[in-house]
């Protein structure tokens, strides 16, 4: 969760953003479990930005309270979704695709919690999860911040259950990280290797708009086994964003989520290509943007990331925001093609 809403101005940002809220428009999902947005709701047929096509949006009402959602994974069929929230949620349900593979609704959405080492707490230090990675096996791991760990997961069809075993983080991060800056996206990528990138403190990059954010690579694919199996390298956001997720690519890229806040601006979002050749230890990686998303087009606090192959090669790329539990802001699920 963003700590932007720190600073008191909460009316003020509500002010801003109340331009670009999105409208309704087609035909309902399933009752009280989402709607449909548009990309843009002055040009409810705007489909394009950048290079990606918009190919459907749901405002997540089904999940009714369980807001706060941060990481995002979607079955390779797109039939089925898991998130996770930084209160220690865990969301699953079922999503629905029109004939020419839109987004068009889900339902069938559970909540419960998530455990943790010594089981189910309400404690937000222990169950502040900020990013979900599922794994060939069926398993799972989340990152969690302030007490910040990788936590791995049996496998589990409707998302993380059970008692989870601890992974190596890189080094440093458990004595270094913020409390609210650690480890925000975690991908696999093609080869089997593990991508994270830290989040950093929120005003990092306000002095030197070139001040990278710490980032690992492993050595090697699975996951790892101590800490030095992380390679460290750098990733570098556009000025006064930061990363929030990450995903593979099926090409051994990456594409990373990032975040931007303003009394001003609102919510910016910038979906951020990282080619394969880049992710290697020591790498300084500057990211192609792919897509930005601000007013007056679909926007929020987009902290989750997933994608899946598309039936014409194309790879599909979900979006999921944060709504930070306040009453103007929403749970939207963002579907675009990149081609």
């Amino acid at each position: 969760m963003t700590p932007f809403f720190r600073t008191g101005a909460v009316i003020a940002l509500l002010l801003a953003l109340a331009g670009g809220c999105a409208a309704v428009i087609g035909p309902q999902a399933p009752p009280s479990m989402a709607r449909q947005v548009p990309l843009d709701a002055s040009h409810p047929l705007a489909d394009r930005v950048g290079a990606l096509t918009f190919r459907g949006a749901l405002d997540l009402t089904g999940i009714g309270k369980a807001g706060g959602l941060s990481g995002l994974w979607v079955a390779p069929d797109g039939g089925r979704f898991v998130a996770i929230g930084d209160t220690g949620l865990v969301v699953n349900g079922r999503l629905d695709h029109d004939a020419d593979g839109r987004l068009i609704g889900a339902d069938q959405i559970r909540v419960r919690r998530l455990p943790v080492e010594e089981g189910i707490t309400k404690v937000k230090r222990r169950t502040d999860a900020e990013e979900l990675l599922g794994l060939p096996d069926g398993g799972w791991v989340v990152a969690l911040e302030r007490d910040h760990r990788l936590l791995r997961y049996a496998a589990n069809p409707n998302g993380p259950k059970g008692v989870p075993t601890p992974v190596p983080v890189p080094p440093s991060v458990e004595e270094d990280s913020p409390d609210n800056g650690g480890l925000e996206s975690l991908a696999r990528l093609a080869d089997g290797r593990l991508l994270t990138i830290e989040e950093g403190r929120e005003d990092s990059q306000r002095g030197d708009p070139s001040q990278p954010r710490r980032a690992w690579v492993t050595a090697s694919p699975g996951l790892p086994t101590q800490r030095a199996d992380w390679l460290p390298m750098s990733y570098r956001s556009a000025p006064r964003y930061r990363p929030t997720a990450a995903v593979g690519l099926p090409d051994g890229g990456a594409v990373v989520l990032e975040r931007r806040a303003s009394l001003l601006g609102g919510w910016s979002t910038r979906i951020v290509r990282i080619p394969a050749t880049a992710l290697r230890a020591g790498a300084d990686i500057h990211g192609e943007e792919l897509a930005r998303l601000e007013s007056p087009l679909l926007n929020d606090n987009f902290e989750g990331i997933a994608t899946r192959p598309g039936p014409n090669g194309e790879t599909l790329i979900y979006i999921l925001s944060d709504d930070n539990f306040l009453p103007f802001q929403r749970s939207y699920l963002v579907m675009f093609s990149l081609p």
